[in-house]
């Protein structure tokens, strides 16, 4: 019983590091350009700039292309909300509010090929540069198109929350 395990224990070994170091080689030969966290910063960076630039300009169409084709966001006091429409009308939402841009801080940035968490805080601001609101985020990325595109977000605010209504007399 023993020959029969030990042959069994060498064939599978044998097995596991024969496909391993194959795929190591595929990584190694691989026509796809390697990750690099520094790019994927560099886009994140200039997408979080045409981000703020929609709302001076009131482009709720740009602004949602910043997003995944089935992003999803997550607005606080609000449900999620998925898809370029429903993007598009929260956005619309926001300018007609008075929001003019967004100044976005990232503070972390991690991932892989697959998928970047950027962690920050953000500062949203009305006409003449009045700050409105500050608070923080997280937003996962990923590539659609060759692209970093927005696919989950959530922020809050820092802000207190308004005090309740008064009870009714």
């Amino acid at each position: 019983m023993k020959q029969p395990l030990s042959a069994f224990l060498i064939v599978a070994l044998t097995a596991a590091i024969s496909c391993n170091s194959g795929e190591a080689n595929k990584a190694t030969t691989s026509d796809a350009p390697a990750f690099s966290i520094d790019s994927a910063r560099a886009a994140i960076t200039a997408s979080n700039k045409t981000f703020g630039e929609c709302w001076a300009t009131g482009d709720s169409t740009k602004f949602a292309g910043c997003y995944s084709s089935d992003a999803c966001i997550n607005p606080p006091n609000m449900p999620r909300m998925c898809g370029s429409k429903a993007i598009m009308a929260f956005f619309n939402g926001g300018y007609q509010m008075g929001v003019r841009n967004i100044r976005i801080t990232t503070e972390e940035l991690f991932g892989g090929p697959e998928a970047v968490s950027e962690i920050g805080t953000y500062e949203m601001f009305a006409d003449k540069n009045v700050s409105i609101d500050k608070g923080k985020f997280i937003v996962v990325w990923k590539q659609e198109n060759g692209k970093w595109k927005m696919h989950r977000d959530v922020w809050n605010s820092d802000n207190p929350p308004p005090p309740p209504p008064p009870p009714a007399k």
